[in-house]
């Protein structure tokens, strides 16, 4: 059965009181693991492992799921007010997002529907603004607020059941069940302690990806993963060992050759095949939430 919102939570929380016991990182006896991403079709990635599996990302989606306040006379009020006086009011109204993403194979794997779910608000702006025919009307600017770093979560699902579920870590660095790992994949220099030297040259190169962490269970397995937002690689890590490190790609159209990215896997050769396929699909997982993350409001 599918995992309610609220329910949702309650399993998060006892994730976050459960004590996590760390492995150790690095690499040890990895294949690597020739990723194509197949241009015809956006968001499709062939993994090259005794085989061919190709992954498929379909369009991911932000809906609103809860307004945690009813809201109908907050606006109505702003509204009228506005019109009355014609001075601009605002107001927020507190709710819950859900951004939802199906991962697809073309072997005869079944299909995830990986759903996110954080906190957040909607804030509108009234502005009492004149129409060319010399009348009057109010103007409403409305902003999505998402808060990625208070009570977020998520859950995975395949034939309808609810297969994995997980808490979302804004700070892996200082998560008391990340750092043993994190230090390895943040480099000192990244986290702020050496001051980048100063340069007069002007120029674009792409903005970093978000870094976050991930623990939860998949499949009845502890499972967790940490992002390296600068150099866009995700490490995954089960039951505490280290399983899988996946570089994304960075190929945007018109993007100069210097700034692209080929996409690759390096995975732990002690790593059977028939469980393979999960951590191919953990990998394109993360490109949900590093969608999601990268941004704070729409």
């Amino acid at each position: 059965m599918r995992t309610t919102f609220c329910q949702l939570f309650l399993i998060l929380t006892g994730i976050l009181l459960t004590s996590f016991i760390h492995g150790q990182s690095g690499f040890i006896n990895v294949d690597s693991i020739a990723v194509n991403k197949i241009k015809a079709s956006f968001g499709s990635y062939q993994f090259s492992d005794n085989g061919e599996n190709v992954i498929h990302l379909g369009t991911i989606n932000t809906e609103l799921v809860q307004y945690k306040t009813n809201p109908i006379f907050r606006d109505m009020g702003g509204g009228i007010m506005t019109a009355l006086t014609g001075i601009g009011f605002g107001s927020s109204t507190e709710v819950n997002w859900k951004t939802s993403g199906i991962i697809k194979s073309d072997d005869m794997t079944a299909d995830w529907i990986v759903s996110l779910f954080c906190e957040g608000s909607i804030e509108k702006e009234r502005e009492r603004i004149e129409n060319d025919d010399g009348s009057w009307s109010v103007e409403v600017i409305e902003t999505y607020l998402y808060y990625w770093d208070e009570n977020a979560g998520g859950i995975i699902i395949e034939n309808d059941d609810t297969i994995g579920f997980f808490a979302i870590i804004t700070n892996p660095c200082e998560n008391e069940m990340l750092k043993t790992w994190a230090v390895d994949i943040f480099p000192q220099s990244q986290v702020g302690k050496n001051k980048p030297k100063i340069r007069w040259e002007v120029f674009w190169r792409p903005s970093p990806g978000a870094d976050y962490g991930i623990i939860g269970r998949l499949r009845d397995n502890d499972f967790a993963m940490i992002r390296n937002g600068t150099d866009r690689k995700v490490w995954i890590y089960v039951n505490n060992l280290f399983t899988c490190m996946f570089q994304s790609d960075l190929d945007y159209p018109g993007m100069a050759k210097k700034y692209r990215i080929l996409p690759y896997l390096l995975i732990n050769k002690n790593i059977p095949g028939e469980d393979r396929p999960d951590l191919y699909r953990l990998s394109i997982m993360s490109r949900i939430i590093s969608s999601a993350l990268s941004r704070s409001q729409d």
